[in-house]
């Protein structure tokens, strides 16, 4: 059977949308001098969830709070934000914020959201809300202002009007922005819904709208600390509820499927990314989802299958070319996989999992110094990898660099102890320098987790 080296290519999540260059994130005037009257900032707010690194900037002037203008401090919750605030959150943090219409946004790690303007009377009717989301991923449940006055996103693509009740935005590092509405836009339906969840105890009694947020929260895979359980059980309640719209479910179904690949439970992840395309959301991630699902099976001509439509729908996807790359390398197509991986990287040039796979390819099929060059690149710009460790390792083996060779296969046994490939090539290089004794161990090492480890490496060209 062919050996299956794995390149880390992540399940995806939400529909790509055509990206834009991203602006430079606006910035609050400094200095200690307080604006002019007009310009005091008014109570909007109050943060309800806050983890990590998560920091609220006032660039107006509070009344209330002894602060210089511009000063940013590390948020928590019960703090009150203002008008003209500027809320950013760090790796692996969150925060939430409920806003005094009811409005509900939470944001993920490494986001930007800037609150420009929030106006909200019970009794008055010129309701408005502007808030620019310069990065990261946010989902949000539209309060009273939006239904009675005029809540507006302003994304680095285009400035949206809000009129549905839920909805996800992601905004990439590149500036590409994916919308997605969560939720149908009838009170009866969602407040039935909600009754529902509330009768399933998929929700407590108590503020059903935070709690919908939380699970919208879990489906897109905010919990870390949860792990891919979490992430099934707010998929799982999003699903059950009766205010779901179609693209709800897709997507859930979707992101459901992502988790249990972490599971490693490839039948399920399959189950739900076939549903997820049934419901017609032609998502050339989900066909991704789905190939991943299959080669984790080795199932590699349904992978192809569907890396094809993948590529299909999205041309320009360059994960997906590489991933197809690294299909055809599993079905020993090097060929196929080189011309994969030169379109990928052409399209992504800093996507260092393909310049891994480039490395790989390469040195199997004899070229060394062009395969150099892609795993200094690549361990460049993702220097704890082992598999390309264990690439450019391959790469010293076939120059005859013992020491290169041992070198880069004990850094890649260091962050994965598991991998045959390394113990092997390293086991190789050292009865090439004379020490039987380790090397015979490393080989044994090697063929007790992959048996035919070494007819892989004599196909590889090192016999």
């Amino acid at each position: 059977m062919m050996y299956a080296r794995a390149i880390a290519l992540p399940a995806a999540g939400f529909i790509l949308i055509a990206g834009a260059i991203l602006p430079s994130p606006g910035r609050g005037q400094s200095g200690s001098a307080p604006r002019p009257a007009e310009a005091v900032a008014a109570v909007i707010g109050k943060i309800v969830t806050a983890t990590g690194s998560v920091t609220v900037e006032h660039t107006k002037a509070i009344v209330t709070q002894a602060k210089l203008a511009s000063e940013a401090g590390q948020a928590k919750v019960g703090d009150f934000v203002y008008n003209g605030d500027v809320v950013a959150t760090g790796g692996n943090s969150t925060i939430g914020i409920t806003f005094s219409d009811g409005t509900a946004f939470n944001l993920s790690s490494n986001a930007r959201m800037e609150l420009n303007e929030f106006v909200y009377d019970p009794k008055g009717k010129s309701n408005k809300a502007f808030f620019s989301l310069a990065k990261g991923t946010f989902t949000f449940i539209a309060g009273k202002a939006a239904r009675s006055g005029d809540l507006k996103i302003d994304t680095p693509v285009a400035t949206m009007g809000i009129r549905g009740p839920a909805a996800h935005v992601e905004i990439s590092a590149d500036g590409a922005v994916a919308f997605s509405t969560l939720l149908e836009d009838t009170k009866t339906k969602t407040r039935d819904g909600l009754k529902q969840l509330q009768a399933k105890g998929a929700l407590p009694q108590e503020n059903p709208v935070e709690v919908i947020l939380k699970n919208l929260g879990l489906c897109n895979g905010l919990d870390r600390a949860g792990g891919p359980d979490a992430q099934i059980k707010g998929c799982t309640a999003l699903m059950e509820g009766s205010e779901r719209t179609s693209q709800t479910l897709a997507l859930a179904l979707n992101n459901r499927g992502n988790a249990y690949i972490a599971k490693g439970d490839y039948d399920l992840a399959i189950k739900d990314y076939d549903e997820s395309i049934k419901l017609g959301e032609q998502s050339a991630k989900t066909f991704y989802n789905r190939a991943l699902a299959y080669k984790k099976k080795g199932e590699h001509d349904r992978a192809l299958a569907d890396l094809d439509q993948a590529i299909r729908l999205g041309p320009d996807y360059a994960g997906a070319i590489a991933l197809r790359a690294q299909t055809h390398e599993n079905k020993g197509a090097y060929e196929l996989a080189l011309k994969d991986y030169d379109e990928a990287i052409r399209l992504q040039p800093g996507l260092a999992s393909a310049l891994n796979g480039r490395c790989w390819t390469r040195a199997i099929l004899g070229e060394l110094q062009a395969a150099l060059g892609d795993c200094n690149e690549s361990l460049r710009l993702a220097p704890d990898v082992a598999d390309t460790f264990d690439s450019r390792g391959l790469t010293y083996l076939k120059l005859g660099q013992w020491d290169a060779a041992i070198a880069d296969y004990d850094s890649a046994l260091r962050f994965n102890p598991q991998l045959a490939s390394s113990f092997y090539g390293r086991g190789f290089a050292r009865l090439k320098q004379g020490d039987t004794a380790a090397g015979n161990a490393d080989i044994a090492a090697a063929k007790s987790l992959q048996a035919r480890i070494g007819e892989e490496f004599a196909r590889y060209g090192v016999q």
